[in-house]
């Protein structure tokens, strides 16, 4: 059991990075718990920490910025990277919960992955030579759109000579120039607002701009002006399918201007990746699944006219156009003995 008043975060970090957890959960009052995997569990009986414990720990994740403590105490929640002493970035999330203090630390990979380890769709090597339009990777919270986004901007960087401006809150992953620049931009540090940056980003030469996330209409709005200008758009959602992203979008807006808005985002949308995570079939680790929809003339016409019913038919009709469903990424990934039986069955029950 390690002394605990002299615990350094760093030692929760380099147990995590040495048994390929995925993040680290400290709480108040509580044993600290990893999730390897995908499994989360507790280290009970080893270490248990008390206010003061937590405490020193967000300090030294804080690195003693008092402006930045204080800040927490009055908001009560605080998003922000973190780097190890290895060089491993984690983001971090250091919140109140029933009047105590936790934290999440999620660990980001320090070297983007290869498409082509993602079994992304090989469709998707179009978006490698698309100029502009808004491309959008949705699905709920630990699926891997970060990875996926890395992983994609990163193959532009080797291939393509670009001014490639993100929009982060926080920054998780650094790009390194290659054939593209990159001007990364994090909330509250570089820039005050998503908003804001957006706005200034028209200024700055981009040819490609990820937003990190679509949070309100105003984002949206302003990621749609910038597909609309010539300009190539990344952006996240967390929405689980096609369908339902294009509803979510919509209904950022007031219903008087839905109609109108529905055009715009027909012909500004090229692209819908929603993905999950699913269990390998040796334990290992997990492999990303995917529904790909592009839209095609008819899809954009059905997105006009609000027939969102039929855009599911559509996406199992039209794979030759490169899209792909769930269900055909998942057998795919069954028939050559890469997903577990198991998690197959119980993710086309339990998510269907």
């Amino acid at each position: 059991m390690p002394n605990l008043e002299g615990l350094h975060i760093e030692e929760l970090l380099t147990h995590a990075i040495n048994t390929q957890a995925s993040d680290i959960h400290i709480s108040e009052w509580d044993y600290v718990a990893f999730r390897a995997h995908g499994k989360l569990g507790k280290l009970e009986k080893a270490w248990k920490f008390d206010r003061k414990i937590v405490e020193n720990l967000a300090e030294q994740l804080f690195k003693w910025d008092k402006e930045k403590i204080n800040l927490f105490y009055q908001k009560h929640d605080s998003d922000f990277a973190y780097v190890a002493k290895d060089g491993t970035p984690f983001r971090v999330n250091w919140y109140f919960k029933l009047w105590k203090i936790g934290f999440v630390l999620r660990r980001i990979e320090r070297d983007s992955k290869k498409m082509s380890e993602l079994w992304l769709p090989s469709w998707l090597d179009k978006i490698i030579q698309a100029k502009q339009w808004l491309f959008l990777i949705t699905w709920p919270t630990w699926s891997g759109k970060s990875t996926t986004m890395v992983s994609i901007l990163d193959k532009i960087n080797e291939s393509r000579a670009e001014h490639i401006v993100t929009i982060e809150d926080p920054v998780e992953f650094i790009f390194t120039d290659k054939r593209s620049i990159f001007s990364q931009r994090e909330v509250w540090r570089d820039t005050e607002t998503f908003i804001s940056a957006i706005r200034a980003a028209m200024r700055e030469d981009p040819d490609i701009v990820m937003v990190w996330e679509m949070r309100d209409k105003e984002t949206v709005e302003a990621a749609m002006n910038l597909a609309e200008t010539g300009h190539l758009v990344f952006s996240t959602l967390h929405t689980s399918w096609s369908v339902e992203t294009i509803n979510r979008v919509i209904q950022f807006f007031n219903p008087d201007i839905q109609s109108q808005v529905r055009v715009r985002l027909a012909d500004s949308l090229i692209w819908v990746l929603s993905q999950r995570l699913i269990q390998k079939m040796d334990w290992s680790w997990r492999v990303w699944i995917h529904e790909l929809m592009y839209l095609t003339s008819w899809i954009k016409n059905l997105i006009k006219s609000w027939d969102l019913i039929q855009i599911n038919n559509n996406i199992e009709m039209w794979s030759r156009e490169g899209m792909v469903t769930m269900r055909a990424s998942a057998d795919k990934l069954r028939d050559a003995w890469i997903v577990d039986e198991d998690s197959y069955i119980w993710y086309f029950t339990n998510d269907e």
